[in-house]
């Protein structure tokens, strides 16, 4: 078990407050499990000859992390629009390297917090797409959310927003990702929505 202050998780990433209801006055609170470990533990881990179990349990870690603050926060459905976790180890081993003396917890709690912009006030559809042999899991809410910025980033014409996954969001998705240096598959992927967030809350 460890002990964690909320204010060192709001230096990560850049971004701003975090929610505290969940930590004492002060904003300690008690980690556990994967959350406890350091940065510079986890990416000793997952580079080593355990890491793709270890993988495994971070994204169950992941899950549990989210599910339980999908439970505890008000006007939330799922803090994130990623529907299978195991892409957010990655990233959040990422983080980790650039941060290797902060807890894995506060990393998570960073990176989900990032994803605000494309949170899930209610339950939505979900739909699987694929292109080019590639898939992801998307609500169409958050799908209506995407296209709503491609068109806000003349990306994607005006009044083609309806939460329908087709070649011409296809074609926007893949404009978009080659301005911001990712590599173009045309899907909304996990760096794709990850991305996205962020420029939605400049």
């Amino acid at each position: 078990m460890r002990i964690f202050r909320t204010t060192a998780a709001a230096l990560l990433l850049g971004t701003g407050t975090f929610p505290a209801n969940a930590a004492t006055d002060s904003g300690d609170f008690a980690v556990y499990g994967w959350g406890a470990r350091d940065c510079n533990a986890i990416v000793t881990i997952l580079d080593g000859e355990q890491g793709a179990q270890a993988r495994g349990q971070l994204a169950e870690w992941i899950s549990g992390y989210i599910s339980a603050q999908n439970r505890t926060q008000d006007g939330v459905y799922d803090l994130t629009p990623v529907k299978t976790h195991y892409p957010l180890v990655n990233l959040a081993r990422n983080i980790c390297t650039n941060n290797s003396d902060q807890l894995f917890e506060g990393v998570v709690s960073a990176m989900v917090e990032s994803f605000s912009a494309l949170r899930l006030p209610a339950n939505s559809p979900i739909v699987s797409i694929s292109r080019n042999g590639q898939s992801v899991s998307i609500n169409e809410a958050t799908m209506l959310r995407v296209q709503e910025f491609l068109i806000s980033s003349d990306h994607l014409e005006d009044g083609s927003a309806d939460g329908k996954f087709g070649p011409n969001t296809a074609r926007a998705i893949e404009s978009w990702q080659e301005s911001a240096g990712l590599t173009p598959n045309g899907l909304p992927d996990m760096a794709t929505l990850f991305l996205m967030a962020r420029q939605m809350e400049q």
